[in-house]
């Protein structure tokens, strides 16, 4: 059970990993961490992070699982809800596809 909510995000953050400067795609967002992608293919489990959240907030934690290109952290600090809630979005399930097949990430499987 998670300790925060986790909203849905899309978009390129700058980010700095083990003091590397890089972009990453934000996937999804809680006061307690995130899931992004990274091209920094130095980047691995007990890697220390900071993320810029459109400016509003800078957020330091640590990489505490990664799976390729895809990566959890968890914040050092949480990052205030409202922060979260501006920068996050709730999908809304559209009546046609409600019942088609999605992976983890609740992308459509195609057959």
């Amino acid at each position: 059970m998670r300790s925060f909510n986790r909203f849905d995000t899309d978009e390129e953050i700058p980010c700095r990993i083990d003091g590397e400067k890089d972009v990453a795609t934000l996937y999804n967002l809680s006061s307690g961490g995130c899931m992004i992608e990274t091209r920094n293919s130095s980047a691995r489990e007990g890697s220390e992070i900071e993320v810029n959240l459109r400016d509003m907030a800078t957020a330091q934690g640590i990489i505490v699982w990664k799976v390729d290109k895809q990566a959890g952290v968890k914040f050092a600090t949480p990052v205030h809800q409202k922060i979260v809630e501006m920068l996050g979005y709730t999908a809304t399930a559209e009546k046609f596809d409600a019942n088609d097949p999605r992976d983890r990430f609740g992308l459509p499987l195609i057959g």
